[in-house]
Parts: C-alpha cells; structure tokens; sequence
C-alpha cells in the first residue's frame, strides 16, 4: 500500500470531504493535485472515479477504479469504492463481493459493515444481515443503533427469543440514557410485537401492561391488548377494551365486530378469532409449506392489523383461505362477483339470536345515537320484517339528508338472499308517497295510518335522491329500462344535481353502451371542472372507446403542464391506473408496440418502489419507527402481487403469446415486417447494409425536424424526446423470453393466483415445455379444490391430455413417465397410468362430464360455457352444432362475460356464423341497450 506525503493525505481526506457534501468538481480538481505527483496511488484513483461516476462519466468512472484497484488491490478503501460504483448501478450482488473483500482486509470497518448490511437487507440475505449486525454490534456496544439493528435482524430471521432478549439487554445497558417518550414507546410496542409473532401472547400482554402509563401511542397499545387478549380467550377483558375504543370512534367498524365476536352468546354465527399460527424460523423450514391455522370465515371481515390471515387492503392479493372474489353471485338478471369484505356470519342466525342482535346494537346506539355505522351493521345479521324495518330507519335520514352514497353503503346487502326484494319495496313505497301532494316517506314498516293523520312534509331533495338511488338499484338488477326512467325522472326534477348525471353515464355502461356513457361522462365533468374525480371518470370512459388523445388531453387538465402534448407527467405521478387503460385501449386496437411501453411504465413503477426502500434502511432505524419499517419491509417482500402489477404482466404476457401466435400464421408483427424488411435472416449482406443505412438516414431525418423551443417544457428544461414512440424495439424482442420473465415473477409472488398458472401454461405449451405444463395443471387443480371439473382447469387440462404431443419419438421416457405417473391423482387414480392411451380414456370421461354439464345446464355461467367450449374443441368434439342448435343459456349474465364469449365466437367461427348470431340475440335481451362492435 503506497503512503502519501502528510501534505497530500490531507488533500485526500479534503476529496473525501467534497464527494460527501457532493461538491464533484471540486473532488475531482483535488484527485488530479494529487495524481500529478503519485500517477499510481491507487485510492486517490478510485475516489475520482467515484466522483466522476456522479458526474454522468459512468464509464470513465469504472476505468479509473480499476486502475487503482491493479495499484492497491491490497487497500479496503479501493474494494469499497468499487463497491458503491456497483451500488451505484444497482448491481448489487458484485458490490456484496466487493464489500466482502474489503473486510476481508479490515475487518471491523464500520462504515463498510453498515453499508453490507445495507445491501444484505435490501436483498434480503436476513442470514447475512444478521451476522454483520452481529459484528457491528460486537465492534461497538456503545452505539444504541447497533443494538437496535441486531434486534430487528434477529426477528426478521425468526429467531423471536434472540429479538426480545436483545432489546431486553439493549434496555439495561442505555437506562441511564435519556431516550425521548416516543422512542420508549416504540421499543416496548415492537417488544410486544415480536412475542406475539413468537406465540408468547401472555407475555407480549404483560409488557403492554407494565409499560402502559409509558406508552405514547394509546391507540395502537389498546387494539393490541384487546387482540391479544382475544387470542388468549379472555373474552370478557377483550370485549372490555373494544368497547372503550368503540367509544373513542363509533363509526370504526373493526372495533364494532370485534366487539361483537368478544360476546359469548354470539359464538355460533361470530366466533372470536383463533390464535394465529406461530411462524418458524427459517433454517428450521429446510423449504417445507407453512402449515396454515384453522380459521372462521368470518376472518374475511376483519384487517391484517387485528389477525394475520385478515384480508389485506384494496390491490393486495388475498390470503388463500378468503373466499374467491371470482364466486359469481345472481343478483336479478345481472351476475355480480362477490367481494371478500362481506360482513355475513358464519351460519344462518335464529330469531333468538337475531332479537339478541338487536338488543346488542340497541344498547351501542343508545351510548352513540349519531353513529350511521350501527345502524348499518345491524343490517348483515338480520332477515325479514325485522330487516325492512331497520333499513327503513336507516335509509329515511340518509335520503333526507342527500347522501349520495347511500347506494354504495346498501351494496353488499344485495348478496344476501331475500334481501334486494326487501329493499324494492321499500324503495316503490318511498317514490309512491313522495310523489303525493304532501310529500313524505309514507308509514314506517309495520305500522298503519290512522284516518285524518296529516304527516310531516318532506323537502324536494327527498324525492330526488329517492329517484337517484332506485335508480341504482334497477340498475345493479340489470332492469336497464326501470333505471334509466327514475335517472331520467330525477334529472327533469332538478337539472343541476352532478350525482344524478353520474348515475346515468353509470346505467349506460353497465348496459354496455360505452358512446352515450362517454357522453353523459362528459356532461358530468363540464358541471364541475375543479373536480378531479369527474374528470378521471370521464377519462376512463373516453378510454374505453379507444379515444387515447381525448383521455390524455382530458388527464393532462390537472397536470403540472397543461400545454403538454405529453404524458410524461402522468408518468412520474406513478398514475397506474391510467397507464393500465391506455395499454388495454392500444391492444383493443391491436397496436400491440404502443401497450407493451405503457405496461413497461408500470412494471419501472414497481422497480422504483422496490429501490425506493433504501433510503429507509438507516432512516427508520435513527428514527425507532421499527414497526412501521418491518411492515415496509414485509409490503416489500409481496410489493410484486399487487393487483396494478399483476393486471400489466398478464396483459403483456396476452400480446407476448398473440405475437407468437401471429408469427406462427405468417402475420406481419413490425412496419419492417409488414414493408418486406422485417426478415434479416433471408437478406444477403449488401441488402442487410443497405437497410442499415436507410434506417440511420431515417433517424438522422427526424433529429433535425426536432424544434429547439418546441423541444422545451414551460419549465425551460429540455423535453424528453421518445424514440421509439409506436414500440418497435419492444416488439423485436423474442416474446417467449419476456414474457418468461415476467411469468418467473408472477409464480414467485402470485402463486395463489389462479390465472397465473393459466398464463404459465399458455406459454409452456407454446415452448413445448411438457413438464411445466405439467406443474401448472396441478397447480390449477391444487387451487381449484381438487375438483378437476373447475372451468380454468379443464382447457389446459384437455389441451395437455389431447393436443400435446405426448407421445412424440423425441420426449424423454423418463420426462414421458413422470408426466404419467404425477397427472394421475387429477383424474382420481392412485397409480401412476401404464400409457399415454390409458390418460387419454380417462381425460375422455372428464370431457364427457364437461359436455354432459354444458348440455343439462343452461343457467351455467357465460365465462364457465366458454371455458368448457374450449375443453370440448381440444378434445376433439363438434362444438359449433351444440352452438347453432341446443345451447341456450338462461339465468343471470354478467356484461364482460358476454363481451369474452362474443369475442371468442367471432375468433373461433367467423363474424357471421349462426352461433355468434345466436348468442348476440341473447346478450341484447339481457343488455338492449348493448353496443357489439362488429
């Protein structure tokens, strides 16, 4: 290691100075002074090609680093340099190489330790973080943070007892130190938190009780006491604590249900929530799948912050044991997809139970008379009379007072059986005696008029907001025509009202007439243009008519830089939603280059957050938010099953298969393609030259028409120019490889997703890849419930057993006699089939049965017939006389279901075959108002 002049080490110790206060040019001028007189001190080399590196001099950067590393490779400081250049680049797998090679020459380097642990953490090496938060520790007992660190790295590895012991020890060693009240809190709450992971519920209470008077955040102590204390079956103690925090806010309906489920008597049809299972440190799972607690269905109701396997929040994926948000529900003519926060009991309740419902609730609303939040729960338990009646209580005020989401509110009701007739009711009694000439709601239910009673008169808005939600009610129906006569109704009473032309743009899109709900969407925006939800709202439904310039140009409204033809802003906004619409209106348009880029935003969207949480990793450690930085850290580890990621990587993956699909019948998928250039493999070296030169001259064209003041925004800072505008290059990219990679993630986090091993097998069998397919099929039949009769199991179950090629000359026998022996227990056989025939005559059966269904069963779902359509042509059966002859399917329809089933018609037997004629006769009875794009 070559020694510097006393002199020049302070210089270098000035150019360390500089890099970390970001003063690069200075650095830079300093490292030169030194490189005159030393050309081969190696660290001054690499600490300005660190600095370089922060002046867009990337490749100048890993040159002189390099260098310096050849001069000094002995030096820790160069190692750690090369390191942060790698970190730099987010390759963060060789900057852990670096950093380890430093320590390997010192040792009990601190900084370099932090920043490895830094890196470990990131990717979550939670083995190797903890072993360097160990040395760290070790090295400096003294730090508070170290303690702190160790700790959390001790829990997230599982190795609850380490976690608590640690910040037991971390207390005895810094109780003399002055900690401020928040910072105490915050470890005895993530104290208690690591003990319940650790299924030490009695000891995790304990703490909170000893440390309550201390404890800063009282809100987040009582939800955790009364949890715990529920888990612990100390119901009376629990019902105790949620009733005190049900007083704090009575409109919190976690703290009403809880509440409730910490009542003995309610024990049959709302039980308490179990204990949660203890999860294992994991070097002890040696990959083995966690074994999942039993628990009620009524866990649905409640969140991740009262039980583990609570439901997540909007866009996470659900728990595997939730209820599948694909379970169709006949609501009318209409089919609905039930949600999964539906407050429904477990079993039916008796009319004891039901008068104690009551009673329970009577005696909350006594205490909180102004509470809507009581007044609409009661309503899930309850049936008959006793129903009306109370929603006759709730929805005379709500209607008095205007509120426009009081339909919202009503929604789940409508899942219930028996209970949208009850709302019908009371909803004609309302418009009958409104429209009276003294105004009013008419009789409560159960009660009777007495002759010359002269009632209250209600005001005008009564009748009006009356209107708008009957309105909504025929129209979650499907009664399109009684819907739009009380929109219509409520628009002549009052013009002016914004809700009742939203309600209407709303009725023509459920009734798949997207041209006149762009239009009323319109209308509604031009009411109210200070109103950003309007204007989303019509933006998506521009959208959905394929008008991408109108949807921009109205987005762009709000943005920082209205006059911009772009929609670049939208993109640092991270806007998901509109990015997953306009790449869904460009594959409606086949303009498949355009929704690749826009899906491709998405997916950096997600890769930011992901790099976002660096900055957190010594932020919330100086801070002591720890609980807030290991949920971050957990939301990390799921970030990629989030329903905006999830939507972009199986609409890419769609283009991706339609792109190989359209290769494979000799389509043109590029303008190079489809102009007689796309085909460099049949080009002789001077045609391949010519072309290159004509595509530079091209690019060279386009750079000089660029405006220098056009090229700039309202800001003055250069415009970005986009290049490849129409996604050529995306579509020049071997699609099987992209959409490999995506599908990589999407099995990695979204396994419990059905339609990802749909996906996986799409591209699997495209691949010829048998044993993928293979393992997509039993995923689909594990999730299915083992009922091999699952509409997503049996087309690519029928496809694998009839249209791959099983019995090529060219498959393994092993790979042949896997396939055998692992499909089996699909087809209910306990032995592995002896023949590729004998698979065949079993799949037979299960086609028959699928057949047989879509014959007996006209009231089957849309999407489920055009799944067993499928299933049918795979193995080889006429389809298209069932169509054109026997099929008439009856019952409930759901509009996008009917949208598929349309377009798979017209894809599968031509536009003017008799079955698409057929069923689009169909769809217009359910939906007359249905607009079919021909």
């Amino acid at each position: 290691m070559q020694q510097l002049p006393a002199k020049d080490q302070a210089v270098f110790r000035s150019i360390v100075k500089f890099y970390e206060t970001k003063q690069y040019k200075k650095g830079v001028k300093a490292a030169d002074s030194i490189l005159k007189k030393h050309p081969d001190h190696g660290e001054t080399r690499c600490m300005k090609g660190l600095t370089l590196s922060y002046l867009d001099k990337k490749e100048e950067a890993y040159e002189l680093v390099r260098k310096g590393l050849r001069h000094d490779i002995r030096s820790h400081v160069c190692w750690h340099v090369f390191g942060l250049l790698y970190r730099q680049d987010r390759d963060y797998v060789e900057a852990i190489k670096c950093y380890a090679q430093a320590l390997k020459i010192d040792s009990e380097n601190l900084q370099i330790l932090r920043d490895i642990s830094l890196l470990q953490i990131h990717r979550r090496d939670f083995t190797g973080y903890a072993e360097t938060r160990r040395k760290l520790l070790q090295t400096k007992p003294s730090n508070r943070l170290n303690w702190i660190g160790y700790a959390i790295s001790e829990h997230l590895c599982r190795q609850y007892e380490f976690a608590w012991t640690c910040l037991d020890n971390y207390e005895k060693t810094f109780k003399d130190e002055d900690l401020l009240p928040y910072d105490k809190s915050e470890l005895i709450l993530y104290k208690a938190q690591i003990m319940e992971e650790g299924g030490k519920f009695e000891e995790s209470l304990e703490c909170l009780k000893q440390h309550e008077k201390t404890t800063v955040d009282k809100l987040n102590l009582q939800e955790a006491k009364g949890r715990l204390c529920m888990f612990l079956e100390r119901h009376s103690e629990a019902a105790e604590i949620y009733r005190r925090l049900l007083d704090k806010n009575p409109e919190h309906h976690t703290y009403v249900l809880a509440y409730m489920a910490n009542q003995p008597q309610f024990h049959r049809f709302w039980p308490a929530l179990p204990k949660p299972a203890v999860v294992q440190p994991r070097e002890q799972l040696n990959g083995e799948k966690l074994e999942e607690a039993a628990v009620p269905a009524t866990i649905s109701s409640f969140p991740q912050t009262v039980h583990p396997e609570g439901m997540p929040i909007w866009g996470w994926l659900h728990p595997s044991h939730a209820p599948r948000t694909s379970k169709r529900v006949s609501v009318g003519r209409k089919l609905h997809k039930q949600r999964c926060e539906m407050y429904q009991p477990l079993v039916p309740l008796t009319e004891e139970e039901e008068e104690a419902v009551c009673k329970f609730f009577d005696d909350l609303q006594a205490d909180h008379p102004k509470s809507d939040s009581l007044k609409q729960l009661v309503l899930n338990f309850i049936s008959g009379d006793r129903f009306k009646s109370r929603l006759d209580a709730y929805m005379r005020p709500q209607m008095r007072k205007g509120v426009p989401s009081l339909f919202r509110a009503m929604k789940p009701l409508y899942f219930q059986e028996g209970k949208p007739k009850l709302v019908e009711e009371l909803l004609l009694q309302y418009n009958k005696y409104l429209n009276e000439e003294v105004s009013w709601f008419g009789p409560e239910v159960g009660k009777s008029v007495e002759p010359g009673f002269v009632p209250d008169e209600e005001p005008p808005s009564s009748l009006l907001f009356t209107r708008m939600v009957t309105a909504d009610h025929y129209d979650f129906l499907g009664e399109t025509s009684k819907a739009l006569e009380f929109a219509n109704s409520a628009i002549e009473h009052t013009p002016t009202l914004v809700e009742i032309y939203a309600c209407k743009a709303r009725i023509y899109r459920h009734a798949g007439n997207l041209e006149e709900s762009a239009k009323w969407y319109e209308e509604v925006r031009s009411m109210d243009l200070a109103d950003r939800y309007l204007n989303t709202q019509c933006v998506r439904a521009l959208l959905r008519l394929d008008d991408t310039q109108g949807g921009m140009e109205k987005a762009l409204l709000f943005s920082k830089e209205p006059d911009s033809v772009e929609a670049a802003n939208l993109h640092d906004m991270q806007c998901m939603w509109y990015e997953s619409h306009v790449g869904r209106s460009y594959v409606r348009q086949k303009k498949y280059g355009r929704a690749l880029k826009k899906f491709g935003e998405t997916f950096k969207h997600f890769g930011d957050i992901a790099e976002d949480q660096f900055d957190f990793h010594n932020y919330c450690l100086r801070k002591t938010t720890l609980k807030a930085y290991v949920g971050m850290l957990r939301m990390q580890e799921k970030l990629y099953s989030h329903k905006f990621f999830r939507r972009a990587a199986k609409d890419a993956i769609k283009i991706y298969v339609e792109l190989v699909d359209m290769k494979a019948r000799g389509e043109a998928i590029t303008k190079s393609d489809a102009a007689g250039e796309g085909n460099e493999d049949d080009m002789s070296a001077a045609d391949k030259k010519k072309m290159k030169h004509k595509l530079k001259r091209e690019a060279d064209k386009k750079k000089e028409k660029v405006d220098p003041k056009a090229a700039a925004t309202t800001t003055g800072k250069p415009k970005k120019v986009d290049e490849d505008p129409e996604g050529e290059k995306l579509l020049e990219k071997d699609p099987m490889e992209e959409a490999n990679k995506l599908l990589k993630t999407l099995v990695l986090y979204c396994t419990s997703d059905i339609a990802t091993h749909c996906q996986t097998y799409e591209v699997a069998s495209r691949q010829g890849k048998l044993l993928h397919c293979l393992q997509a099929v039993l995923k689909l039949f594990e999730l299915s419930g083992k009922n091999n009769l699952h509409y997503k199991l049996v087309a690519p179950l029928a496809h694998f057993c009839f249209v791959a090629d099983l019995e090529s000359k060219d498959l393994n026998p092993a790979v042949r006699e896997v396939i055998l022996s692992e499909i089996a227990p699909v087809f209910g056989e306990t032995s592995a089939f002896a023949s590729v025939a004998a698979l065949r005559t079993a799949a037979s059966k299960v086609v028959d049965q699928v057949e047989q269904r879509l014959k007996s069963t006209p009231e089957m779902p849309v999407i489920e017939a055009m799944y067993s359509m499928k299933c049918l042509k795979h193995a080889g059966k006429n389809v298209k006389d069932l169509l054109e002859k026997e099929w008439q399917p009856t019952g409930s329809f759901a509009l996008k279901e009917c949208e598929k089933m349309l377009s798979y018609l017209s894809a599968e037997f031509g536009k003017d075959s008799a079955a698409l004629d057929r069923f689009k006769k169909r769809c217009q009875d359910i939906f007359p108002l249905l607009v079919v794009k021909s």
